[in-house]
């Protein structure tokens, strides 16, 4: 823990920093709820029912703070909730830093928030650089690392170990345009070495497809933006098709 807070005030220590890129940024909070077929993240199916995403970020400056969740309609399934904080040094360049707290209830009951435990807790947290890709470079390119939290692997032998941090890496790329209103991307993501928390016994592809969204007007004043995607996981020889819709 004492290596992610170091990490944490890191990234608030560069809000510090002005004039990497603009003086002026007007400091907002935004709100959004969307509704989605399911919850399919990196190519793995973590919801087969529908899920309601809502999200508030608060944006000082540079700084993105910020907080996510999906909720199942049907009880007993996974459920996450998430908080993030993401700073900008360009426009189009980013480092992220998102606590991922997910779990099955199951009726067991919720396990502790504030569990941190290596071998018990139900987070992970995920340090990720991102470009959007709207720079000079086209391509949509993201790196994640999960630092700390429940991805673990075995070392040692059976009967005299230990669980360490496995930092799962996960590479994506993407590239996007507009065809007639109709805002679309490929994108294909992989993972460079063997993990549990991806279910991958090496390097291999888990997440390809395409991305599709529009927005329909509803009234003069009011829009529904909706977004399909089409994903394939080579990797477990799988496909998912999943829709969204954003209510606010």
């Amino acid at each position: 823990m004492k290596k992610l807070l170091l990490i944490c005030m890191g990234i608030a220590m560069l809000a510090n920093f002005s004039g990497i890129y603009g003086q002026e940024n007007t400091d907002k909070i935004s709100l959004s709820v969307d509704v989605a077929s399911s919850f399919v993240w990196r190519g793995l199916a973590l919801n087969s029912s529908p899920v309601v995403q809502p999200s508030f970020t608060f944006t000082p400056g540079k700084l993105s703070i910020g907080a996510w969740a999906s909720i199942p309609f049907t009880p007993d399934e996974y459920q996450e909730v998430d908080l993030f904080i993401n700073y900008h040094f360009t426009p189009s360049l980013s480092l992220c830093l998102t606590d991922y707290f997910g779990y099955d209830y199951w009726g067991w009951g919720t396990p502790s928030y504030f569990n941190y435990k290596k071998e018990e807790t139900c987070h992970a947290f995920d340090l990720q650089l991102i470009y959007d890709g709207s720079g000079a470079f086209p391509i949509k390119t993201m790196i994640s690392t999960i630092i700390a939290g429940d991805d673990l692997k075995w070392t040692g032998n059976d009967w005299d170990g230990k669980w360490k941090n496995n930092f799962s890496t996960y590479i994506e790329f993407g590239y996007g345009n507009t065809y007639k209103d109709v805002d679309w991307e490929v994108f294909a993501g992989m993972v460079p070495m063997a993990s549990d928390f991806y279910n991958v016994t090496g390097a291999d592809v888990i997440n390809m497809g395409l991305g599709l969204s529009k927005r329909f007007e509803i009234t003069p004043t009011y829009s529904l933006p909706l977004s399909v995607k089409l994903m394939v996981n080579p990797s477990m020889k799988i496909v998912f098709l999943t829709a969204a819709i954003t209510l606010f």
